[in-house]
């Protein structure tokens, strides 16, 4: 049987506030929150035909989880830029814009194309500088598995990057030289 009005807005109000909590739990924040959770009703409305009232809870659960991650995965490309950036002098230096922003694209590229549980552990760990256990709390995974996504993803972004490094490599000196 799918979701009716009334069976609709039963669900919003018996699951929202445990939703806003689970969504903090994982961001770490309440920036992000309410909006994700309003796309996510929005699109329980929209496939409420499609929608078992026995399988909504878990649903929920499921779509608020896999948008917080890719919440993080997205904060965490910006947070590669943002560093990427910082290193490479793009507030400073505005004669290397070419150099830089080919730089920041095969980056993207190569965040793109780790597996999104890897880009997740990745983020959590270096850019929100949470520890290897905490990760594995927070994700529910053992902290051996955090190593090995970890471990992957660097091994992945250095070979990603050695064509770039000696590219990497004068622009640091170059930046030195001009400060």
């Amino acid at each position: 049987m799918a979701l009716d009005q009334v069976q609709y807005k039963n669900v919003f109000d018996l699951h929202y506030e445990a939703l806003y909590g689970y969504a903090c739990s994982i961001l770490r924040s309440e920036v992000y929150v309410e909006d994700i959770l309003q796309n996510i009703f929005i699109k329980l409305w929209e496939t409420r035909a499609t929608i078992q009232v026995a399988s909504v809870k878990a649903y929920l659960y499921t779509a608020v989880r896999n948008e917080c991650l890719n919440q993080l995965k997205h904060k965490g490309v910006q947070a590669v830029y943002a560093h990427t950036a910082k290193i490479t002098g793009t507030e400073a230096d505005h004669g290397n814009k070419a150099e830089q922003k080919e730089l920041q694209e095969h980056i993207q590229g190569l965040l793109d194309r780790l597996p999104e549980k890897c880009a997740t552990v990745f983020y959590m760990c270096r850019q929100l500088g949470l520890s290897y256990r905490e990760v594995a709390e927070e994700l529910d995974l053992s902290i051996k598995t955090v190593e090995n996504h970890m471990t992957k993803a660097l091994k992945f972004l250095r070979g990603g990057l050695a064509a770039y490094q000696v590219s990497l490599l004068f622009l640091f000196i170059y930046q030195l030289f001009n400060v």
